[in-house]
């Protein structure tokens, strides 16, 4: 008997556990039949359906379901056709549709993030139809003697639509930096390959929505995947041309330690190679051939060495009769260098003024005489 009751009890636990819920999502839909409205997450890895419901005689849908933090969610009867919400636990508000336009026509009552999102769709929908717009008279003007003026004209017009949502993006993120709706903003694309926000170029919009979402929702997968790219971003960044070149301090042949940042005041050709790739012993060949013949001018060399034996480093250097400033700490890949400038095969050459600013990256040897020609007059 007592084992019966146990069971019955924890029946009754599981059973409760299993319907608990601290949202609630009423729905209602002019011109309604009969079909299931769902109400489904959306994560990095896929879509999940939290509730589904039919409707009562008014077209009066009622959802439910469990968050333990704000999170991203959609409801649809097509799938292909659906509202984006954000939804907050002990969240209890209305959205009002119509049967026709379900996913275009809809009002959110009651939540302030889902209200954003419809602003922000709004926007995105009349921008696309403006942009379609243009894009039809393109078609239709294609083999007329005016081409060339109408296409000057629909350029000119497609900037100017482009510009104007951003316009409307970057105010939306910088009075709503600590909504996630502000994260939905810098992935909105206006058509296929054609991203509203560029990372190099906005970059500051990505790192203000990553400072103010992160310690709000430190849990959040879509925040946590953002800060990562935050993160890597902010290394690419750090190696664009314009940016300061990162601080290198490694040991010479004779264990001084070289820093590049000692030689501000030149210009510098940053060179990482080894003695064991081929293809820097190939470009070494080209760079030993440009080194100033007269010391004391305004270039330098700083080579970076990736090899592993002291004796194969000074073999080839005498060999290849390589000058300029040589270092390495002989870690090979494990070098921090590595992992500083983003290295992946070597070669990789880097061009750097007297200021310390990166002017040129990711040269080839062939490109170096023509740089050097340009610069050191």
């Amino acid at each position: 008997m007592r084992i019966t009751y146990f069971l019955s009890v924890l029946l009754v636990i599981v059973s409760c556990s299993g319907n608990r819920h601290n949202f609630t999502v009423e729905v209602s839909v002019n011109n309604a039949d009969n079909s299931l409205l769902y109400l489904a997450r959306r994560t990095l890895t896929g879509t999940f359906v939290v509730d589904s419901a039919l409707p009562d005689k008014s077209g009066h849908y009622v959802m439910e379901g469990y968050a333990s933090q704000p999170d991203f969610y959609i409801v649809y009867r097509n799938p292909q056709r659906y509202i984006n919400l954000v939804i907050h636990p002990g969240d209890d508000f209305k959205v009002l549709t119509d049967a026709a336009s379900f996913d275009l026509n809809y009002l959110v009552e009651g939540s302030k993030d889902s209200r954003l999102i419809q602003k922000m769709v709004n926007m995105q929908t009349r921008t696309l139809e403006k942009i379609t717009e243009i894009s039809t008279l393109y078609e239709n003007s294609k083999g007329t003697k005016d081409f060339d003026r109408i296409r000057a004209h629909i350029d000119s017009t497609y900037d100017k639509i482009v510009e104007e949502h951003k316009k409307f993006s970057i105010r939306l993120i910088e009075e709503n930096p600590q909504s996630l709706v502000s994260l939905m903003t810098l992935y909105q694309q206006l058509g296929r390959n054609a991203p509203v926000f560029d990372y190099r170029k906005d970059f500051k919009y990505y790192s203000l929505v990553d400072s103010s979402l992160a310690p709000l929702f430190p849990q959040s997968e879509a925040v946590i995947d953002l800060n990562r790219k935050v993160t890597s971003l902010r290394d690419l960044l750090r190696l664009e041309t314009g940016s300061p070149a990162p601080e290198v301090l490694l040991p010479d042949l004779q264990g001084k330690a070289r820093s590049l940042s000692a030689l501000h005041g030149k210009y510098v050709l940053l060179v990482f190679w080894a003695s064991w790739s081929s293809q820097s012993l190939s470009a070494i060949d080209q760079l030993a051939k440009l080194y100033p013949k007269s010391p004391g001018g305004d270039l330098e060399f700083y080579m970076v060495s990736l090899d592993r034996s002291k004796d194969s480093w000074m073999k080839t250097l005498e060999e290849k009769k390589i000058r300029g400033i040589q270092v390495s700490d002989l870690k090979y890949w494990d070098s921090p260098v590595v992992n500083l400038y983003h290295i992946e095969q070597l070669p990789v050459i880097y061009f750097i003024d007297p200021k310390g600013v990166i002017v040129g990256k990711g040269l080839k040897p062939e490109e170096v005489p023509g740089l050097l020609a340009g610069i050191l007059k």
